[in-house]
């Protein structure tokens, strides 16, 4: 990039969104120094938690390994505003031994948007076309897609109609009561069934990727009942790496817009690893999101999203995947082991009133 306007410019690509009123720290690094790293986004505080926040943002891009940062502010205002959170992210940053090159404020992401540096230079001028950029060309060739906003990310992972949400609610509140009451608590497993969700996982999986994916009742109650089982999740995580890694995502994102709550928090958490393994973090923090409130509490969830805010890379996360050494799903902040909805602690055949 060839002057701060066209750093500005590649924001929207390396978040996957156009951010709006945003604090962004873009971390460098590499033998030039200027290798583009972690990059960081959060709202615009209100000025008494500018220190804050700032400090906290500081912490979190430690974990690129940064040797330089630039900080961008987004909105706020016409001319120059919001100098506050520029100083403040300056010497946070600077505290912790990250050289700042680069202080900018941009109206916005989109294409003619005044910019301008804080620094004394007094640098201006205007946003080039954000999509006629190389790095947003190459993104553009590897399918990333970019939204308009955070907004419209996060409704590629909202629930879909209330109605058919409450039907497959009641056929999987109807399996479970099936599956209890023909239970026989003295038989061993199936050694057969694993196999049978996993048949029926790949079968989803050729779906999606020949373009005949059609998430219906019995594909949701089928899936989530094999998401259950130990064996079937491995396969599922396996599939987020690789040949198949497209398919997965697309099949993870439809599951968790058209599964019930709680238990869209498995195809959520499995759409974060996806979308993580493609560098994909603005997706990923929306699905961790996502799954928090289909299920307060679920592990898996909010382990994955601990590391993720420790700096989590791609490569550590299939690291992970190869070796099966993914981190201990140890439930944090003292939530119980057992932490989990009514529904799938299935503690009596008829359980009462949810």
């Amino acid at each position: 990039m060839r002057d701060p306007g066209e750093l500005v410019a590649v924001v929207p690509v390396l978040l996957g969104f156009h951010p709006r009123d945003s604090l962004v720290v873009i971390g460098t690094g590499g033998v030039s120094g200027r290798r583009i790293g972690l990059t960081l986004r959060v709202d615009l505080p209100p000025p008494e938690d500018t220190a804050l926040v700032c400090r906290a943002a500081a912490d979190s891009i430690l974990a690129g390994d940064p040797t330089g940062a630039a900080v961008i502010v987004l909105g706020g205002g016409p001319s120059l505003p919001r100098s506050d959170v520029a100083e403040a992210m300056s010497a946070a940053l600077a505290a912790i031994g990250v050289e700042v090159h680069s202080t900018i404020w941009a109206r916005d992401t989109a294409e003619g948007a005044p910019w301008a540096c804080y620094d004394a230079c007094g640098c201006t001028g205007s946003l080039p076309d954000p999509a006629a950029t190389p790095v947003a060309a190459a993104a553009v060739s590897a399918g990333q897609v970019i939204y308009p906003d955070r907004s419209e990310l996060t409704r590629q992972v909202a629930p879909a109609g209330p109605q058919r949400l409450r039907r497959r609610d009641a056929l999987l509140d109807r399996a479970v009561d099936v599956a209890l009451e023909g239970a026989d608590p003295g038989a061993p497993p199936d050694p057969g069934q694993p196999a049978v969700h996993v048949a029926a996982l790949e079968s989803a999986f050729d779906a999606a990727a020949s373009g005949r994916l059609v998430v219906d009742d019995d594909m949701v109650v089928g899936l989530t009942a094999a998401l259950r089982m130990p064996a079937v999740r491995d396969v599922a995580l396996a599939a987020c790496n690789g040949s198949r890694a497209a398919a997965a995502e697309q099949l993870w994102a439809a599951l968790t817009r058209e599964t019930p709550d709680p238990e869209a928090a498995e195809p959520a958490t499995l759409l974060a690893v996806a979308a993580l393994l493609r560098g994909d973090g603005a997706l990923a923090n929306v699905a961790l999101d996502r799954a928090q409130q289909a299920w307060p509490g679920h592990r898996f969830s909010m382990v994955l999203g601990e590391a993720v805010t420790r700096g989590l890379a791609p490569e550590q996360l299939r690291r992970w995947l190869r070796e099966g050494a993914a981190p201990e799903l140890q439930a944090p902040h003292g939530h119980p082991e057992d932490a989990r909805p009514e529904r799938l602690r299935a503690v009596s055949p008829r359980r009462g009133a949810r």
